[in-house]
Protein backbone atom coordinates (compact mmCIF):
# COMPACT_ATOMS: atom_id res chain seq x y z
CA UNK A 1 0.00 0.00 0.00
CA UNK A 2 2.46 2.30 1.12
CA UNK A 3 4.53 2.13 -2.31
CA UNK A 4 1.19 2.13 -4.64
CA UNK A 5 0.49 5.38 -2.13
CA UNK A 6 4.41 7.17 -2.96
CA UNK A 7 4.18 6.12 -6.69
CA UNK A 8 1.03 8.41 -7.17
CA UNK A 9 2.31 11.23 -5.48
CA UNK A 10 0.16 10.58 -2.63
CA UNK A 11 3.07 10.59 0.20
CA UNK A 12 6.06 12.80 -0.20
CA UNK A 13 9.22 11.38 1.40
CA UNK A 14 10.55 14.90 2.07
CA UNK A 15 7.39 15.04 3.93
CA UNK A 16 8.49 12.24 5.80
CA UNK A 17 12.02 12.48 6.48
CA UNK A 18 13.19 16.49 7.30
CA UNK A 19 16.04 17.86 5.54
CA UNK A 20 19.35 16.42 6.30
CA UNK A 21 17.84 13.34 8.12
CA UNK A 22 19.89 10.46 7.58
CA UNK A 23 19.00 7.24 9.68
CA UNK A 24 16.77 6.01 13.04
CA UNK A 25 17.76 9.95 14.87
CA UNK A 26 16.40 11.36 17.86
CA UNK A 27 14.22 14.70 18.25
CA UNK A 28 11.29 16.55 16.95
CA UNK A 29 10.07 18.60 13.91
CA UNK A 30 7.40 20.77 14.16
CA UNK A 31 5.34 21.97 11.09
CA UNK A 32 2.76 24.01 10.48
CA UNK A 33 0.36 21.85 8.06
CA UNK A 34 -2.15 24.58 7.91
CA UNK A 35 -4.30 27.33 9.04
CA UNK A 36 -7.50 27.82 9.93
CA UNK A 37 -10.38 30.13 8.98
CA UNK A 38 -9.15 32.77 11.72
CA UNK A 39 -5.50 32.19 10.46
CA UNK A 40 -4.55 30.13 13.45
CA UNK A 41 -1.77 27.82 12.75
CA UNK A 42 -2.30 23.88 12.90
CA UNK A 43 0.81 22.19 13.69
CA UNK A 44 1.84 18.52 14.05
CA UNK A 45 4.64 17.56 15.94
CA UNK A 46 6.33 14.72 14.56
CA UNK A 47 8.87 12.34 16.70
CA UNK A 48 10.48 9.21 16.97
CA UNK A 49 12.15 6.76 14.05
CA UNK A 50 12.94 9.00 11.18
CA UNK A 51 12.92 6.37 9.14
CA UNK A 52 9.23 4.80 10.12
CA UNK A 53 7.90 2.02 8.63
CA UNK A 54 4.73 2.26 11.12
CA UNK A 55 3.51 5.82 11.17
CA UNK A 56 1.23 6.72 13.96
CA UNK A 57 -1.68 9.89 13.91
CA UNK A 58 -2.65 11.43 17.52
CA UNK A 59 -5.31 14.27 16.87
CA UNK A 60 -6.06 15.55 20.41
CA UNK A 61 -9.51 17.46 19.50
CA UNK A 62 -11.67 18.26 16.28
CA UNK A 63 -14.21 19.86 18.52
CA UNK A 64 -13.20 22.70 20.60
CA UNK A 65 -15.11 22.44 23.63
CA UNK A 66 -13.79 18.54 23.82
CA UNK A 67 -10.13 19.55 24.80
CA UNK A 68 -9.32 16.33 27.40
CA UNK A 69 -7.49 14.53 24.26
CA UNK A 70 -4.92 18.06 23.86
CA UNK A 71 -3.71 16.36 27.61
CA UNK A 72 -2.69 13.17 26.17
CA UNK A 73 -0.83 14.74 23.13
CA UNK A 74 0.89 16.82 25.59
CA UNK A 75 2.01 13.84 27.64
CA UNK A 76 2.87 11.61 24.47
CA UNK A 77 4.85 14.63 23.29
CA UNK A 78 6.95 14.89 26.93
CA UNK A 79 7.31 10.80 26.88
CA UNK A 80 8.57 11.36 23.58
CA UNK A 81 10.97 14.48 24.13
CA UNK A 82 14.53 13.47 23.39
CA UNK A 83 13.86 9.62 22.36
CA UNK A 84 13.73 7.98 19.09
CA UNK A 85 10.83 6.34 20.58
CA UNK A 86 9.44 2.54 19.63
CA UNK A 87 12.08 0.89 16.26
CA UNK A 88 10.47 1.34 13.00
CA UNK A 89 7.49 3.70 14.33
CA UNK A 90 6.97 7.46 13.74
CA UNK A 91 4.30 9.17 15.88
CA UNK A 92 2.60 12.52 14.10
CA UNK A 93 0.66 14.79 16.94
CA UNK A 94 -1.88 17.74 16.89
CA UNK A 95 -3.07 19.30 20.07
CA UNK A 96 -5.91 20.59 17.97
CA UNK A 97 -7.34 20.39 14.65
CA UNK A 98 -9.84 23.38 15.22
CA UNK A 99 -7.71 25.90 16.81
CA UNK A 100 -10.61 28.78 16.28
CA UNK A 101 -13.31 26.32 17.87
CA UNK A 102 -10.55 25.45 20.92
CA UNK A 103 -10.09 29.35 21.60
CA UNK A 104 -13.72 30.45 21.20
CA UNK A 105 -14.65 26.96 23.34
CA UNK A 106 -17.26 25.94 20.63
CA UNK A 107 -17.66 22.58 18.72
CA UNK A 108 -17.42 24.14 15.38
CA UNK A 109 -14.97 25.98 13.33
CA UNK A 110 -15.37 29.77 12.64
CA UNK A 111 -18.10 29.42 10.46
CA UNK A 112 -20.04 26.92 12.52
CA UNK A 113 -19.02 23.82 10.12
CA UNK A 114 -18.80 20.32 11.98
CA UNK A 115 -14.98 19.73 10.82
CA UNK A 116 -15.94 15.78 11.93
CA UNK A 117 -18.56 16.44 9.09
CA UNK A 118 -17.03 18.39 6.75
CA UNK A 119 -14.68 15.24 5.36
CA UNK A 120 -15.29 13.83 1.64
CA UNK A 121 -16.31 10.16 2.18
CA UNK A 122 -20.02 9.51 2.61
CA UNK A 123 -20.84 13.36 3.35
CA UNK A 124 -24.13 14.50 3.82
CA UNK A 125 -25.32 17.87 2.79
CA UNK A 126 -28.68 17.50 4.90
CA UNK A 127 -26.59 18.16 7.95
CA UNK A 128 -27.58 21.16 10.28
CA UNK A 129 -27.12 22.57 13.35
CA UNK A 130 -24.07 21.13 15.74
CA UNK A 131 -23.45 18.60 12.89
CA UNK A 132 -23.26 21.26 10.28
CA UNK A 133 -21.12 19.71 7.45
CA UNK A 134 -20.47 22.66 5.48
CA UNK A 135 -21.39 23.78 1.85
CA UNK A 136 -19.54 21.41 0.30
CA UNK A 137 -16.71 18.40 1.35
CA UNK A 138 -13.72 19.39 2.10
CA UNK A 139 -14.92 23.10 2.45
CA UNK A 140 -12.83 23.82 5.36
CA UNK A 141 -9.35 25.13 5.62
CA UNK A 142 -9.13 22.92 8.47
CA UNK A 143 -10.26 19.75 6.81
CA UNK A 144 -7.83 20.35 3.74
CA UNK A 145 -4.96 20.23 6.19
CA UNK A 146 -5.72 16.92 7.50
CA UNK A 147 -6.47 15.39 3.55
CA UNK A 148 -3.26 16.95 3.04
CA UNK A 149 -0.95 15.44 5.69
CA UNK A 150 -2.52 12.13 5.73
CA UNK A 151 -2.23 12.00 1.74
CA UNK A 152 1.66 12.95 2.01
CA UNK A 153 2.55 10.36 5.50
CA UNK A 154 -0.19 7.73 5.01
CA UNK A 155 -0.88 6.82 8.36
CA UNK A 156 -1.38 3.33 9.60
CA UNK A 157 -3.04 3.69 12.77
CA UNK A 158 -5.05 7.37 13.39
CA UNK A 159 -6.39 8.14 16.65
CA UNK A 160 -8.75 10.71 17.70
CA UNK A 161 -10.32 12.00 20.91
CA UNK A 162 -13.37 13.28 21.66
CA UNK A 163 -15.82 13.50 24.37
CA UNK A 164 -18.08 13.20 26.17
CA UNK A 165 -19.78 9.61 25.62
CA UNK A 166 -16.91 8.03 27.94
CA UNK A 167 -16.23 4.90 26.27
CA UNK A 168 -13.82 3.53 23.16
CA UNK A 169 -15.94 3.69 19.91
CA UNK A 170 -14.80 -0.04 18.56
CA UNK A 171 -15.48 -0.42 14.60
CA UNK A 172 -17.42 -3.78 13.21
CA UNK A 173 -14.99 -3.68 10.82
CA UNK A 174 -11.34 -5.64 10.69
CA UNK A 175 -10.29 -3.10 12.99
CA UNK A 176 -11.84 -3.91 15.38
CA UNK A 177 -9.26 -6.17 16.97
CA UNK A 178 -6.98 -3.29 17.44
CA UNK A 179 -9.54 -0.73 19.10
CA UNK A 180 -10.22 -3.43 21.60
CA UNK A 181 -6.46 -4.40 21.99
CA UNK A 182 -6.54 -0.33 22.38
CA UNK A 183 -9.89 -0.76 25.40
CA UNK A 184 -7.64 -3.30 27.45
CA UNK A 185 -4.21 -1.29 27.20
CA UNK A 186 -6.16 2.48 28.20
CA UNK A 187 -9.22 0.83 30.67
CA UNK A 188 -11.80 2.76 28.66
CA UNK A 189 -14.49 0.42 28.09
CA UNK A 190 -15.88 -0.12 24.47
CA UNK A 191 -19.91 -0.19 26.34
CA UNK A 192 -20.69 -3.78 25.19
CA UNK A 193 -21.20 -3.05 21.46
CA UNK A 194 -18.81 -2.06 18.34
CA UNK A 195 -19.62 0.97 15.78
CA UNK A 196 -21.92 -0.13 13.33
CA UNK A 197 -20.91 2.27 11.32
CA UNK A 198 -18.84 5.55 10.48
CA UNK A 199 -20.46 9.06 10.65
CA UNK A 200 -20.88 10.75 7.78
CA UNK A 201 -18.22 12.82 6.98
CA UNK A 202 -16.08 11.79 9.49
CA UNK A 203 -12.24 12.42 9.80
CA UNK A 204 -11.53 8.34 10.42
CA UNK A 205 -13.95 7.16 7.73
CA UNK A 206 -12.11 9.27 5.09
CA UNK A 207 -8.88 8.20 6.44
CA UNK A 208 -9.93 4.08 6.81
CA UNK A 209 -11.62 4.26 3.27
CA UNK A 210 -8.89 6.67 1.40
CA UNK A 211 -5.58 4.83 2.83
CA UNK A 212 -6.73 1.75 4.71
CA UNK A 213 -5.75 3.52 7.77
CA UNK A 214 -6.62 1.84 11.10
CA UNK A 215 -8.71 5.04 12.57
CA UNK A 216 -11.07 4.89 15.85
CA UNK A 217 -12.46 7.41 17.99
CA UNK A 218 -12.01 7.47 21.85
CA UNK A 219 -14.39 8.83 24.14
CA UNK A 220 -13.41 10.97 27.46
CA UNK A 221 -16.12 11.33 29.80
CA UNK A 222 -17.04 14.79 30.78
CA UNK A 223 -15.19 17.09 32.49
CA UNK A 224 -11.76 16.97 33.43
CA UNK A 225 -9.88 13.57 33.54
CA UNK A 226 -7.60 12.62 36.34
CA UNK A 227 -3.40 13.06 35.73
CA UNK A 228 -3.23 8.70 36.07
CA UNK A 229 -6.06 8.33 33.24
CA UNK A 230 -4.42 10.64 30.67
CA UNK A 231 -0.66 9.31 31.40
CA UNK A 232 -2.57 5.64 30.84
CA UNK A 233 -3.93 6.61 27.44
CA UNK A 234 -0.73 8.71 26.18
CA UNK A 235 1.01 5.22 26.71
CA UNK A 236 -1.69 2.82 25.41
CA UNK A 237 -1.35 4.74 22.07
CA UNK A 238 2.85 3.74 21.64
CA UNK A 239 1.89 0.30 22.78
CA UNK A 240 -1.37 -0.27 20.87
CA UNK A 241 1.54 0.73 17.75
CA UNK A 242 4.30 -1.76 18.87
CA UNK A 243 1.79 -4.25 18.90
CA UNK A 244 0.53 -3.48 15.52
CA UNK A 245 3.90 -2.98 13.91
CA UNK A 246 5.12 -6.77 15.41
CA UNK A 247 1.75 -8.22 13.81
Amino acid sequence: MRRLLTAIGLISIAGVLPSGASGASEGTVHKVIGKSVQDRAITTWRQGDQRAEFRVLVVGSIHGDERQGMRVVSRIRQDLAGRSGPRAIGVWTIRTANPDGTVAGTRRNARRVDLNRNFPYRWDASLNGGYNSGPRPASEPETRAIMRLSGRVGFDLAVWYHQPWGRTLVPCNRDRRWALLYVRLSGLSAGGSCDRGYYPGSAISWQHHRFGTTAFVIEFGPGFQPRPMIARHAQAVIRLARRMHQS
